[in-house]
């Protein structure tokens, strides 16, 4: 998706299907006062989390799946609260040398999709690596080592960062006359022919690459769970009269099962609206930039952009309540929180 004037809603090409009021609330409350401070707590979260797994030793392939996450999401928040800025209707009107933010919002938007890709797919190979933990429990150490790992991460970096590339090949920017205020800005300009560039991008950026992620998503932890209900079962038929014994692996598989459920449905909840979002902007020609419906679009995108950051602020918070190990590290460097866990 290309940015050009994301800010003036009151283009005479538009049909407001919502109250600009509306359209300007949300983008305020959403973007610039929820969304700024989940940034910033985000940030911090995942900077918490870097430490806490580079203390605990990166000989671990799980903590340095982790640890990536971690960078990548901070990438992401870092690079949405500028996009969340950009977004502000408080710009309308500003005479500045920039097209409505066009230049500024196009520097951070596609980093902003690069690390949320990024993130998806670590995410998906964390998955998958507990998938294998579970059906090949014997074998998945001499498989997934840390220098796996480490390959495979860095791979994801390095590979997904192609997604930049076709929407700086196809604009520039440059001066040029803004008609619409009769003064010459920097504007975002287009090389010739950027649509087949930008619909093959848009088939394997936005489309392929999100939906194949919820994809293995759904798909391992679906395996996880009947993995581990059909253990949970043989165990109880096989300890039958032994009804602690049985209660205790009841317990224990029941924790990681729902530990399991809970991830996927906070990743799915954030993310499948804006890939559902991008999947309808290629349907509905309408929705893009400069559309006749382009206010819903900018509703929407408020919506999605605070779920986005809200799924790459939450980790410290899964991994504070359901790890262990994690979670009396933190307490060592903040006695408060096991002070307050004791009182309550």
């Amino acid at each position: 998706m290309s940015l050009e004037n994301t800010t003036k809603l009151t283009s005479p090409t538009i049909q407001l299907l919502v109250q600009q009021e509306a359209v300007t609330f949300f983008l305020t409350f959403n973007l610039l006062v929820c969304g700024e401070i989940i940034g910033v707590l985000g940030i911090v979260g995942n900077v918490i989390n870097i430490v806490a797994f580079t203390k605990e030793g990166l000989q671990d392939s799980v903590n340095i799946t982790l640890s990536a996450l971690a960078v990548s999401d901070i990438g992401a928040l870092l690079t949405q609260m500028v996009v969340n800025i950009c977004f502000s209707p408080f710009w309308n009107g500003a005479d500045i040398q920039y097209s409505s933010l066009v230049v500024f919002s196009t520097m951070f938007f596609y980093p902003r999709e690069y690390f949320m890709r990024v993130s998806g797919l670590i995410t998906a190979f964390a998955t998958s690596e507990r998938c294998m933990c579970v059906l090949l429990p014997l074998k998945v150490k001499g498989i997934i080592t840390r220098k796996v790992a480490a390959v495979v991460v860095g791979s994801i970096f390095v590979v997904i960062s192609a997604y930049m590339f076709p929407p700086y090949y196809v604009t520039y920017f440059d001066w040029g006359l803004d008609t619409k205020r009769n003064q010459t800005k920097i504007l975002l300009l287009y090389r010739n022919n950027p649509e087949t560039v930008l619909r093959v991008s848009y088939l394997i950026t936005d489309m392929f690459v999100p939906y194949a992620t919820f994809f293995i998503l759904i798909l391992c932890n679906a395996v996880i769970v009947v993995r581990l209900r059909s253990s949970w079962r043989w165990r109880r038929t096989v300890t039958s009269g032994k009804h602690s014994g049985s209660k205790e692996i009841s317990g224990k598989e029941k924790k990681l099962v729902k530990m399991l459920t809970t991830v996927s449905i906070i990743f799915l909840l954030c993310l499948t609206p804006q890939s559902a979002m991008l999947t309808a902007l290629g349907i509905v020609r309408e929705l893009k930039i400069n559309g006749p419906y382009f206010d819903v679009s900018l509703l929407v995108y408020s919506f999605t952009f605070l779920l986005e950051t809200i799924n790459c602020s939450v980790n410290i918070i899964v991994y504070y309540n359901m790890s262990s190990k994690f979670r009396e590290r933190i307490q060592t460097w903040l006695p408060c929180l096991r002070r307050a866990k004791d009182i309550s």
